[in-house]
């Protein structure tokens, strides 16, 4: 076989293998594209069904209420907005406001003593999901780092209407 056969041969290899490429490098981004479009939404969607009901929470970095040196936070939800209170037994307690988000809950604490403010932040980790009455999966959240407890105490519930009144 001569060189020139061979050449004549190829040729239409070369704008086959073009098309081929083009054709790949055009639909591939877009499947990419796509595919990460609908992983992003789902995991929206999943974060946007983390719940913590209204109500009133009390959560310690201990399982046992009122130990020394652990931090406690009490609040209450209404919406996606919190009010409450980040204390130590037999210390003094920060009032709080704030926002939960798909991933934490943002709070400005107000300084107990000097009045002046800071952001402050706690990770929520879901637990297991749960079906709901609309057919819409719900994943409860707790706080990362504590613990809930069962028994909000008077003086939870005092902490926290002081701090609801702060913030009114």
């Amino acid at each position: 076989m001569n060189f020139t056969l061979l050449s004549q041969l190829l040729q239409p290899a070369p704008v086959v293998m073009t098309a081929l490429v083009m054709l790949v490098l055009v639909t591939m981004p877009m499947s990419t594209l796509s595919a990460q479009k609908n992983k992003e939404k789902e995991a929206g969607d999943s974060a946007n069904n983390r719940v913590l009901p209204n109500g009133i929470y009390l959560y310690g970095q201990s399982q046992q209420p009122d130990q020394i040196g652990q931090e406690y936070i009490v609040f209450e939800v209404s919406g996606s907005s919190l009010v409450g209170a980040l204390y130590m037994p037999h210390s003094e307690f920060s009032c709080f406001q704030g926002t939960m988000t798909a991933n934490e809950i943002e709070m400005t604490v107000n300084h107990p003593y000097d009045n002046t403010q800071y952001p402050y932040a706690i990770a929520l980790s879901a637990t297991s999901p749960l079906a709901s009455q609309n057919e819409e999966t719900q994943v409860p959240v707790t706080l990362k780092g504590y613990h809930p407890l069962e028994e909000i105490s008077t003086n939870d519930e005092r902490m926290l209407a002081t701090c609801q009144k702060e913030f009114q």
